[in-house]
C-alpha cells in the first residue's frame, strides 16, 4: 500500500509540473499574440513637417500655415482631437473621419498675434489612434509690436 501511495504521489506531482509548465507556455504565447493584435489595430501618421516659423510677422495678424499628414500605417486613421497650446492657437482637422492607409489631410492651424508681441512659440497637441497616441506640432513668430 505504501509503494502504491508513492507511485500515485509521483504521478500526481508530476502531472501537477506538467500542466503548470504548459499554461506558463501558453501564456506567454497569448500575450505575444494579443500584443501583436493591439498593435495592429494602431494607425500611423507621418507629417510632412512638424515645425513651422512664420518669421517677423506684425501683431493684429492671424498667421495661417496648413501641416499635411499621410497615413502611412495599415488601419484607418482616427484624429480624436487638436488643441492648441493657448486660446491664440487654434487648429482646424478632420475630427473622427477615418482616412485609409495611403490617403493624407490636412490640419490648418491659426495664430491670432493680438496682444502676443516678440517671440512666440506656441504647440498644437494632435490626439489620434496611433501607438504613441498623436504627435506634437510646433509653430514660432517674432510678432513686431504694434506702435501705439
Amino acid at each position: 500500500m505504501n509503494k502504491l501511495s508513492n507511485v500515485l504521489s509521483v504521478i500526481f506531482v508530476s502531472f501537477f509540473l506538467f500542466s503548470c509548465n504548459e499554461n506558463a507556455s501558453s501564456k506567454i504565447k497569448s500575450d505575444i499574440s494579443s500584443n501583436s493584435e493591439r498593435e495592429a489595430r494602431y494607425a500611423e501618421i507621418t507629417f510632412d513637417r512638424i515645425f513651422h516659423d512664420f518669421g517677423k510677422i506684425n501683431e493684429g495678424e492671424i498667421a495661417k500655415t496648413v501641416f499635411t499628414f499621410t497615413n502611412t500605417g495599415k488601419n484607418d486613421l482616427y484624429i480624436v482631437d487638436a488643441i492648441g497650446s493657448c486660446g491664440c492657437t487654434v487648429p482646424n482637422y478632420p475630427k473622427n473621419i477615418p482616412i485609409e492607409p495611403g490617403e493624407s489631410g490636412k490640419i490648418e492651424v491659426n495664430f491670432d498675434t493680438n496682444g502676443r508681441p516678440n517671440l512666440q512659440q506656441k504647440m498644437i497637441k494632435v490626439s489620434a489612434n496611433t501607438s504613441n497616441g498623436g504627435e506634437l506640432l510646433r509653430i514660432q513668430a517674432f510678432v513686431e509690436p504694434k506702435i501705439n
